[in-house]
């Protein structure tokens, strides 16, 4: 009987055991989980965007992602396989060689099926391969005709490009040294990004450009303001031409400028560009 007695308490301490270790686990769980879905609320995309990306479109909030196709359609290449998985703002920058990165906010436990619905978006051979690359995991997915899509995971948001180095380079963020940190008319960016669904902001020389984007049934307008390093521009005496500003943009292939309206009289000064299509 006291044998009996003993195995029965101590089958009863085994199971209060496995349950404060069930308890605990699952507590660290949900811990981990809130946090990780807190530091996606709380990053600033913003501070994610590499000073050498040479434009950067935000998509602010939920849009007809065929009117932005209108302007370049090989931005499905990466806007595609995310379908309905956007958050916003969403972030699509690009560089001097045309290579591109998207980077949008990710909660957790999202983090597998948006994984689940890329993997099924992509016909492909070979399954995706995993890789390291400093305290992030890259993921390499094989494309048609020798491409890749590489996407990664990372502190509450997504990156995918066509390219590794895109990825490195967000990866490798400094907070202090975005697209932005250069600039003193942080108002009016910061405007035109809250304010419109689209905006463009493109780099020329020591100029940034930016512009809400306004399509239309066969043209589109990109209207906003053309900013310039106050210093720069205190130290230069000689009048500038703002109209050819525009004319250096780097648009895609298939679109051309028609004409250009610029309010030099305005601070900063105001640009109006209509583009349309080459062809």
């Amino acid at each position: 009987m006291f044998n009996y007695t003993m195995a029965k308490r101590e089958i009863k301490i085994v199971i209060l055991f496995v349950l404060i270790i069930a308890v605990l686990i699952g507590g660290w769980r949900l811990y981990n989980k809130l946090e990780k879905n807190k530091q996606s609320f709380s990053v600033d995309i913003y501070e994610y965007i590499s000073p050498q990306a040479v434009a950067v479109i935000n998509i602010n909030r939920e849009y007809n992602l065929n009117m932005l196709y209108q302007y370049d359609p090989s931005l499905r290449s990466l806007t595609g396989v995310l379908g309905e998985n956007l958050s916003f703002p969403t972030i699509i920058s690009k560089y001097k060689d045309n290579s591109s990165i998207l980077i949008t906010k990710i909660k957790q436990e999202k983090e597998s099926e948006i994984a689940d619905y890329i993997r099924n978006q992509i016909t492909s051979d070979f399954p995706p391969h995993k890789r390291e690359y400093k305290d992030a995991i890259v993921w390499y997915f094989t494309l048609p005709d020798d491409k890749f899509l590489v996407c990664s995971f990372y502190k509450g948001m997504l990156a995918i490009s066509n390219h590794l180095r895109p990825i490195e380079i967000f990866i490798d963020s400094d907070s202090e040294n975005t697209f932005f940190s250069d600039e003193n008319n942080i108002e009016f960016i910061t405007k035109i990004r809250n304010s419109t669904p689209v905006c463009i902001f493109t780099k020329v020389q020591d100029k940034t450009l930016a512009l809400n984007y306004v399509p239309d049934d066969s043209s589109i307008q990109l209207i906003g303001y053309i900013l310039e390093n106050k210093q720069k521009a205190a130290s230069d005496s000689m009048a500038f031409d703002y109209a050819t500003i525009p004319l250096l943009m780097d648009l895609p292939d298939r679109m051309c400028i028609d004409s250009i309206n610029v309010q030099n009289g305005s601070k900063p000064v105001s640009v109006k560009i209509f583009l349309n299509k080459k062809f």
